[in-house]
């Protein structure tokens, strides 16, 4: 019993940690949703299947989140009418070419490969967001097929 209390212990403080960033990205999601407006976020990073995707991941390079925080903010994206691969391509590069994983690069990894992590994170993020609106499928609520009326 008490290897149980000891794990329940142990993942309320991993939650502690994590919470902090959780609500940063909360922050960060709400400031966009205030500032950035959905037509805007639908017009750039909606439509098209490559553009939207590069856009994203551009977008998301000089934001400092980590891959906890980045979560909600990507979500309020997809929902303000971002697509998927463009959604999926922010996620993954911004945690990826933060400003602290850059910093962590730099004091454990020698000069070169704190060059080419954001790169080699770049271009992770827009080849998945493009093989996403490639050979993905959209769930998007609007996009669901209507069901056949039965007549009765």
């Amino acid at each position: 019993m008490s290897i149980i209390y000891e794990i329940l212990k142990e993942s309320w403080h991993i939650y502690l940690d994590v919470a902090i960033y959780m609500l940063f990205g909360f922050f960060v999601a709400g400031i966009l949703y205030v500032f950035f407006k959905a037509d805007k976020i639908k017009q750039y990073l909606g439509t098209g299947k490559i553009k939207p995707v590069i856009l994203a991941a551009l977008f998301g390079i000089p934001i400092p989140l980590c891959s906890c925080g980045v979560v909600p903010v990507a979500t309020g994206l997809k929902k303000q009418g971002a697509n998927s691969g463009a959604a999926l391509s922010f996620m993954i590069a911004t945690p990826e070419s933060g400003v602290d994983s850059i910093a962590v690069s730099w004091a454990m990894l020698d000069p070169i490969m704190t060059v080419i992590r954001p790169i080699a994170g770049f271009i992770t993020a827009v080849s998945t967001g493009i093989a996403q609106n490639f050979l993905g499928h959209d769930l998007r609520p609007d996009k669901t097929p209507l069901k056949k009326e039965t007549g009765g």
